[in-house]
């Protein structure tokens, strides 16, 4: 077994444990424990320890009880049993009465400049302090002497433990750390003062008491924090955080919102929408338009050319409805058709073969499909490419003959019935014939002609 105490690695004199039997702490480290922070667990496998037993370390020779119940149930302050002492404020029981002795006084409040004087005189008399408050006063008028009140209440050790300065020794301890009863920079730890809190002026004993005041008692950004984790900036009040708020975020303007406090965003577009939800009845109909525009941009690349254009286009929401304003592009110009990528070749392929149809034979159009006159113009301006087409007059009478002795009879005569009505032809041959006659003069001659 190590000869080193598991906790303040010094060499192991005295140990303390529990019934749970670990021997690798020293006993100043259990009392203070149980006396300072109220921790009365096992330092080594955190058990629940109602007493404790304090003896010399002899390192496998130690003496071991196993059975804790041989001790007093209900035991008082000294000598109990015939030769174990107890110590009623740490529940400890000592086999030995100098090392009962001296934890006793060091849980005691006393005064180490008073113990000092006396330990070469034969008196034994010691002054009895009533508080922590009481000894404060009698090391400042007897010793001009002080605490430091920060590691008084920080550094958990016992009273006689602390460290006493002189007034100008305290303040460099405070703003330094490097004061000559703090020692030398091994003996300090890595301790450069007390931190100390700009705003207030007040100094703290570490970083985790500086961080529980800047936190309940100063502000921060919550959107800094959200931009940039791990990074801190406080403001001391909160008007210096609404001014951080108005240059660097989107404040809400709005005497109700400056009430509530903390009524910011982090752009725009989201200010925009909070005063068109919530205080639209304030605003007209071309503000709330006007809130609820974003811009926004895309790129186009000729892969023939491989340049690349930048365009920028506005949206606005209005009544649930995307409008779509006029969009121009970063060079000025406007888009075109030149603009937008080329049709598939299967859809140009596709387009082709019903213009070649639609010049070879006008009979691939069939009249009952075309119920509407201004639906036929529309479609007529929606491809052009089927305007272009030669008229029936044009054609010359071979084709048409080659085409007519495609198709039967029937056909012919819906095909008659394009020029002369709209309407479309029955399927009943006698209404074929009437609807023959009532063709045109030019229709009629070319009709005669096929047959």
């Amino acid at each position: 077994m190590d000869d080193s105490c598991a906790v303040c690695a010094e060499n192991l004199q005295w140990v303390a444990y529990g019934f749970c039997g670990h021997r690798e702490v020293c006993s100043t480290c259990v009392v203070r424990l149980r006396f300072i922070l109220g921790d009365r667990r096992c330092c080594i496998c955190k058990t629940e320890c109602p007493v404790a037993f304090v003896t010399k370390e002899f390192g496998d020779y130690t003496k071991t009880i196993t059975d804790f119940s041989t001790f007093p149930s209900d035991p008082k302050e000294g000598r109990v049993g015939g030769s174990f002492w107890y110590h009623e404020e740490t529940k400890v029981f000592f086999d030995d009465f100098n090392q009962y002795t001296r934890i006793k006084s060091m849980c005691r409040l006393s005064c180490t400049s008073c113990d000092k004087a006396k330990k070469g005189s034969k008196s034994n008399h010691r002054l009895r302090f009533k508080s922590v408050e009481h000894l404060k006063d009698h090391l400042n008028h007897q010793h001009n002497l002080h605490m430091c009140s920060l590691c008084l209440v920080g550094r958990k050790v016992f009273i006689c433990e602390q460290k006493l300065f002189t007034k100008d020794q305290l303040n460099q301890h405070i703003s330094s750390g490097d004061s000559e009863v703090d020692g030398s920079e091994s003996e300090r730890g890595g301790f450069t003062g007390h931190p100390m809190c700009e705003f207030c002026k007040r100094p703290f004993y570490g970083g985790n008491e500086l961080y529980t005041h800047m936190s309940r008692e100063h502000y921060t950004c919550h959107i800094c924090q959200r931009l940039r984790p791990g990074k801190y900036e406080y403001y001391g009040n909160y008007d210096d955080l609404e001014a951080h708020f108005r240059s660097d975020h989107f404040l809400c303007e709005d005497e109700s919102c400056l009430a509530k406090k903390f009524i910011v965003f982090q752009i725009e577009a989201e200010l925009k929408r909070h005063n068109t939800v919530d205080h639209s009845g304030r605003m007209s109909r071309s503000q709330q338009s006007a809130s609820f525009q974003t811009q926004a941009g895309f790129q186009v690349q000729n892969t023939r050319r491989g340049r690349r254009r930048s365009y920028q286009a506005s949206y606005a929401i209005d009544d649930g409805y995307p409008l779509l304003q006029p969009m121009s592009s970063s060079g000025g110009s406007h888009l075109g058709e030149a603009s937008f990528p080329p049709l598939s070749m299967q859809a140009n392929h596709g387009q082709t073969r019903l213009g070649q149809n639609s010049e070879s034979n006008t009979m691939t159009t069939h009249p009952r499909h075309q119920t509407n006159r201004s639906a036929a113009a529309g479609s007529s301006r929606a491809w052009p490419a089927l305007n272009r087409r030669p008229t029936q007059a044009s054609v010359p009478s071979s084709i048409q003959s080659s085409s007519a002795s495609a198709f039967p009879q029937g056909a012919r005569n819906e095909h008659t019935t394009v020029g002369g009505s709209s309407s479309g032809s029955s399927l009943n041959p006698g209404n074929a014939k009437r609807n023959h006659h009532k063709s045109s003069t030019a229709k009629l001659s070319d009709t005669g002609s096929l047959e």
